[in-house]
């Protein structure tokens, strides 16, 4: 193999496969607009989603059709929920079941953080790369600046940020989660108090920031998450219970086109 070679990815102009289940083919139009619903940077991955989300479909509708429901007197999404209804059943997680998940997850469970923030935003836009290269090396020279000189970030902020927050020497005053975009709250999450050694990039382009107050999460004692955990846990439950539902069907079944592989994200129903 050369250093040229490479493996290859199905693209949009490329055909889209024929998938039958149990002889019964699946249309194209119909594949084709199922594609829509399975967004990913590979297309080759949109068309094994979208591929086995209608397979499995026409397979619980077969099996549907052979346990005598009528499919002509409802929608195919009803009667599929009414097979899994009668076909799966799992138990409710018990006490025991729900402590032992918050013990074993206790990182889960606390208040979100608490951040007092000074920024200083050089904008570009995301898909200006030239741009975005002289913002973050004009970051990098302002971090240099406030290394030497901390007090300078109110007039470094005045005089180089795109961001309103200009006017109060950049200053984002109390930040906690889900107050910004994700990109940026995630890196902040992670900085310790003081000013960041490197710029911060979101989608607006890069951040000088100083980080001058962090107060972390405090824990939540069990009574306060216990119907969230149970949720949680009762989802889970269901959510394998209808996966080995679906995999005891596909182990009989013909399905050409198209391998079903089994992952806690890629069943739709």
């Amino acid at each position: 193999m050369s250093a040229c070679t490479s493996h290859s990815h199905a693209t949009p102009s490329d055909p889209l496969p024929v998938i039958t289940v149990n002889g019964i083919a699946i249309p194209e139009e119909s594949l084709a607009n199922e594609l829509q619903y399975h967004p990913n940077a590979n297309f080759e991955v949109v068309v094994q989603q979208a591929s086995q989300a209608l397979a499995i479909q026409q397979l619980l509708v077969q099996q549907a059709e052979k346990e005598g429901f009528n499919i002509n007197d409802s929608d195919e999404e009803t009667v599929v929920q009414k097979l899994l209804e009668q076909n799966v059943s799992y138990d409710d997680p018990s006490e025991a079941d729900c402590e032992r998940y918050f013990d074993n997850n206790r990182a889960k469970f606390t208040t979100a953080p608490l951040m007092e923030v000074d920024h200083i935003l050089l904008a570009a836009a995301k898909d200006d790369l030239p741009a975005r290269q002289v913002a973050k090396n004009n970051a990098v020279d302002i971090i240099q600046q406030l290394k030497q000189d901390p007090m300078l970030f109110p007039v470094l902020a005045e005089q180089y940020s795109a961001c309103p927050s200009k006017k109060t020497g950049g200053s984002l005053g109390q930040i906690s989660k889900g107050q910004t975009v994700a990109e940026f709250e995630r890196q902040l999450m992670l900085l310790p108090q003081g000013l960041a050694d490197k710029p911060i990039e979101s989608r607006y382009g890069f951040h000088v920031v100083n980080l001058t107050r962090k107060i972390e999460g405090t824990p939540l004692d069990y009574r306060m998450v216990t119907d969230k955990i149970k949720g949680y846990l009762v989802h889970r439950a269901s959510h394998l219970a209808i996966q080995a539902y679906i995999q005891s069907l596909v182990e009989q079944a013909d399905i050409q086109g198209v391998d079903i592989r089994f992952s806690d994200e890629n069943i739709h129903i």
